[in-house]
């Protein structure tokens, strides 16, 4: 009885993997099962939990850049200490900021994007109290094509936009170094 049942569990098994792997390559595919029916209902639930119904875009060629924001902040003796929004928090923060950056770089209007890199800034300034200035750079990652990749080219970061802001005492003190100009 024992052996009955075993083959049993193993075609019960083999049958959900193919059914999986198919709807994989369906959502590989973007085939997406149309209709009101239970099965077609069934399918796109399913689909939704187990992530079967994604169109694994990553590697597409459309998909866009990977984008940072990095802060160089200096502080009164020249020193650099590069900080991020990122706080590492969870991959959900990850993609809050990441969701603030990309909006950033597509925006073309430059008054806003100084607004913006602004807020940055003062946020990262209180961060850090003995800063007197901080670069503000958003880049993207250029990865190469797998052909590129085997030909020797290597991922690079792209400098998109770069703003310095100085806390006001820095300011003050570089007006009255030049007389009052700056």
């Amino acid at each position: 009885m024992g052996g009955k049942s075993n083959r049993h569990g193993r075609a019960v098994a083999l049958v959900a993997a193919v059914g999986h792997l198919s709807l994989v390559t369906m959502g590989a595919l973007q085939i997406h099962p149309q209709g009101d029916g239970w099965l077609s209902r069934a399918i796109a639930y399913y689909g939704a939990l187990s992530g079967a119904e994604s169109a694994y875009a990553f590697f597409a060629h459309s998909v866009t850049p990977l984008p940072r924001a990095n802060f160089h902040v200096s502080d009164a003796t020249g020193a650099i200490t590069t900080d991020t929004l990122e706080s590492g928090a969870s991959r959900e923060t990850e993609i809050r900021i990441l969701n603030i950056i990309t909006p950033f770089l597509r925006n073309e209007d430059p008054e806003i994007q100084r607004s913006i890199a602004a807020s940055w800034a003062g946020k990262v300034l209180a961060r850090h109290p003995g800063a007197r200035s901080v670069a503000v750079r958003l880049e993207t990652c250029d990865l190469p094509s797998m052909r590129e990749y085997r030909e020797g080219k290597l991922p690079r970061w792209d400098l998109q936009y770069e703003a310095k802001f100085m806390t006001r005492s820095t300011l003050r003190s570089s007006r009255d170094a030049k007389g009052g100009l700056l």
